[in-house]
């Protein structure tokens, strides 16, 4: 299904992922694969995150997961499944954005903002 276009809740995707996980075990590798993508990421410094391959891959596994999960989202009709799905999801995305976040540093493309308030 790569090519072709899928419908989802009556929304056109252009392409689906590839992936032929049941959404029970794509929970459980996302949740697997979220939580040692943030843990790697708080072992290294910013400049170390573009260089290793392990990182990187575990990156782009957590965004297929995540694309994957999003589009069977629409398949869990339970609660319990609705929550897991929501549940990886959500490590998912920290996992991703804190991979984001690091490259952005080393790039230079942020910057840091004191949020104080002053006299407190």
């Amino acid at each position: 299904m790569t090519s072709q276009i899928a419908q989802v809740a009556g929304f056109k995707l252009k392409e689906s992922t590839s992936l032929s996980l049941s959404v029970d075990d794509a929970v459980s590798h996302a949740k697997t694969a979220g939580t040692l993508l943030e843990n790697m990421l708080s072992l290294l410094e910013p400049n170390q995150v573009s260089e290793n391959e392990m990182i990187k891959d575990a990156y782009k596994e957590c965004s297929l997961l995540k694309e994957y999960l999003s589009e069977q989202l629409w398949s869990v009709t339970d609660t319990d499944g609705v929550n897991n799905v929501q549940d990886a999801l959500d490590i998912l995305t920290r996992a991703i954005a804190s991979y984001e976040m690091m490259k952005d540093a080393l790039d230079g493309d942020w910057e840091l903002v004191d949020m104080r308030i002053p006299g407190l």
